[in-house]
């Protein structure tokens, strides 16, 4: 098992094209979703070509924003999404080659 992870800080749907133009990504483990899971990130194009098993949004709780967007969760809805105004604290752990997920309540 190798472990993928994407992590592009508040990459664009435009640098997300960028990156599927440039690169050929496997299917991702963890994917930092950018901008705090804004409408700007995480298109549908850039998330069915990646197929992240897990999703982690950094977003504050009750934010003016209304981060996360509710189409990014969508688009995100076959991964299994984090999120630190829900689930506080995120740590990922990589073990003999196994992930292992851990959150602390905020």
């Amino acid at each position: 098992m190798v472990i993928n992870s994407c992590l592009w800080e508040d990459a664009s749907t435009i640098t997300e094209k960028e990156i599927l133009n440039k690169y050929n990504l496997p299917n991702i483990d963890v994917l930092k979703v950018g901008h705090h899971g804004s409408k700007t990130s995480s298109s549908k194009e850039f998330i069915n070509e990646i197929k992240p098993k897990y999703s982690v949004i950094s977003v504050g709780k009750n934010n003016r924003y209304g981060h996360p967007n509710k189409e990014v969760l969508d688009v995100l809805k076959n991964s299994k999404i984090y999120r630190t105004d829900q689930d506080g604290s995120i740590m990922i752990k990589i073990k003999n080659n196994k992930l292992k997920i851990e959150t602390c309540s905020p």
